[in-house]
Order: structure tokens, then C-alpha cells, then sequence
């Protein structure tokens, strides 16, 4: 298992609001949306990422994890606003439907990445995840399919989805220009 999220162990002090935990959930997810894998750069850059409560702070069930660090998400505004309180039911969740949790779990578990950019589920969770966060968007399929052709016309490893990092973003850009070499130190 490579989980690549959620690294900062013990959380850090406990604020009087979730907010101030952005820097260290910034880091812990590498700069990348919790959901659809992509770092800053290619999504909108730092503002256009928040704080997602995983479990949803807006259901009573989880009021109490308002200020749980360990339920904080970094999360680009179109994943954000497309999750919002989505949860599943009891119900689903007896059939083995749920949110992929990727501070828990791999990417490969749960997805294909097949050639073209679309990513094929492979478990209930997977389904109910993309079918509920629309991880295969018409923008965010065509962006992978191009990051791949970058990764093989330059002759570079592909992006591990199951351990997406700001490096590996910044190299690939790099490597056609994009980026300039003062954002890849």
C-alpha cells in the first residue's frame, strides 16, 4: 500500500477554527486536490483550493469533527462544491458504496487510468466516488490525457496516482517549459 495523504502525525495543536490548519493540510496532500489528483498549478492555482471536511461538517452526525484535523481535505473549488455535503446513505453504505478515502487507501484499489485520461472504477467505492465527484469531467480527462502524452514524448516515468506530488507536476511541466525553473527548486 502507498496511501500518500495525510503525513503529519501527531495533528497539529487543535485551533478554535479548522482554518488555521491550511498550511499543514496544504503539505500533508502535496499541494494536490484529495479528489481529482490535480496539484495547484493545473487546477487554479493556490486560491482556488479549500478546506473540505471529508465527513461533511454540515450533517449532524459528524458536527463533532468540525475542527478534527484528520478530517480536513485540501480540495480544488470545482471538487469542493461538487462534494459539498454529499454522503451516502446507511443503505449504501451496507451495499459497499462510499467515498474512496485516499489518506487511507490507493488510487490503483479503487481506479484505472486508462489511455485516454478516463478513469474506470474498479470497486463500489470508486464507482459512488467518480459518479459523485464527476472525476471524469470532460476538462479533467482531456488534462490527463495530455499529461500522459507528455510523460512518454519526453520519456519520463507516468504520474503515480497513488502518490500524486508537486515534484512530479513541476518536472513534467518543466520539462516542456511550462513552468520555468525558478518554480521547480
Amino acid at each position: 500500500m502507498n496511501v500518500g495523504f495525510h503525513s503529519t502525525n501527531p495533528a497539529p495543536p487543535e485551533g478554535a477554527d479548522y482554518t488555521t490548519y491550511r498550511p499543514y493540510v496544504r503539505e500533508d496532500f502535496r499541494e494536490c486536490c484529495a479528489y481529482c489528483l490535480l496539484h495547484e498549478v493545473l487546477a487554479g492555482g493556490v486560491d482556488n483550493f479549500e478546506l473540505d471536511h471529508f465527513r461533511p461538517q454540515s450533517l449532524p452526525e459528524f458536527a463533532n469533527r468540525v475542527n478534527d484535523f484528520y478530517n480536513i481535505y485540501y480540495s480544488c473549488h470545482v471538487c469542493n462544491h461538487t462534494k459539498w455535503r454529499k454522503w451516502p446513505s446507511e443503505e449504501l453504505t451496507a451495499l459497499g458504496y462510499r467515498f474512496v478515502d485516499l489518506c487511507a487507501e490507493d488510487f490503483s484499489e479503487h481506479f484505472h487510468e486508462e489511455v485516454d485520461g478516463f478513469w474506470t472504477p474498479l470497486t463500489r467505492p470508486g464507482e459512488y466516488t467518480e459518479s459523485r465527484l464527476r472525476l471524469n469531467r470532460k476538462h479533467l480527462v482531456e488534462l490527463r490525457s495530455l499529461l500522459r502524452e507528455v510523460t512518454i514524448g519526453r520519456g519520463l516515468d507516468p504520474i503515480d496516482w497513488n502518490s500524486p506530488d508537486r515534484d512530479t507536476f513541476l518536472r513534467l511541466l518543466g520539462s516542456t517549459g511550462i513552468i520555468g525553473p525558478d518554480r521547480l527548486m
